[in-house]
């Protein structure tokens, strides 16, 4: 009975030491990790999602109607090429990490008018949607919450987020409409604007649009949220002092002159 107790206290010590081991593996593995190529040529995007996917370690679901393949249409390359479908064609080869890949991966499905949409973030999930298509609207109510530190980390992200901006020195429902005219895209091909607006209070602003949009207004409204200069007018209180004085010159001009034509007091 001695050696089975034994062995089960050994296994139970040396437990978290194998998973310390494992863990710090998993990090060298990261650091090591070959660097992802977009290879040159016609690339069909279901093949490029694949490849992508499994160097991130992601599930990405493509749909053929999100991706406008057609009943009828064959897929592949070949397909693709003479349908107009979707694919993409590089002239050079681009080498990229991790992050590098997803924002790429992102760029290329904007152009095809397609977006990376989580659908579990934590399991990691994510399947493309078509920005014209009839499930556009669940894009933006999908967007993630982010941080202001986490979009400018990676301003070139093309991925639906939402962000909570706390203003220091700018009125918000201001800053609000300050922003509005700068990003209209009522013409735009996706007609998916940069959402901006209040949360309730003259101090947050909420932004929720496409990551690098959003990166974009973030620095503007950085740029804009200083403290003012003083009050270069005088305050209320010295101009009716003001006002009383020049009353009262008045006043005396007045009697002056009534005085000079000989009019009763």
């Amino acid at each position: 009975m001695k050696l089975p107790a034994l062995a089960f206290v050994l296994a139970v010590l040396s437990a978290p030491t194998l998973a310390q081991s494992d863990a710090r593996a998993a990090d060298r593995a990261a650091a090591t990790k070959a660097p992802f190529v977009f290879e040159t040529g016609v690339v069909d995007l279901r093949t490029l999602l694949e490849r992508c996917g499994t160097y991130l370690q992601r599930n990405i679901l493509a749909d053929d109607v999100e991706l406008g393949v057609g009943p009828g249409k064959p897929k592949g390359k070949p397909a693709a090429e003479a349908s107009g479908g979707p694919f993409v064609e590089l002239q050079l080869p681009v080498v990229t990490d991790a992050a590098g890949c997803e924002e790429l991966l992102t760029g290329l499905l904007w152009t095809r008018g397609l977006v990376l949409v989580p659908l579990d973030e934590a399991k990691g999930v994510y399947e493309v949607l078509s920005m014209n298509g009839a499930r556009a609207r669940e894009i933006n109510l999908r967007a993630p919450q982010r941080t202001v530190q986490q979009v400018l980390a990676r301003p070139t992200l093309r991925q639906f987020v939402t962000v909570v901006v706390e203003l220091r020195h700018t009125n918000a429902t201001i800053a609000n409409n300050a922003l509005r005219p700068f990003f209209a895209m009522g013409g735009s091909n996706n007609g998916m604007p940069l959402n901006v607006g209040n949360v309730g209070n003259s101090t947050s602003l909420l932004l929720s649009g496409p990551q690098d949009v959003v990166a974009i207004a973030l620095q503007l409204v950085q740029a804009a949220d200083v403290p003012q200069p003083p009050e270069s007018r005088p305050d209320l209180q010295q101009r009716l002092e003001a006002l009383a004085r020049q009353n009262e010159q008045l006043a005396q001009r007045v009697a002056t002159l009534e005085e000079k034509l000989g009019k009763p007091k």
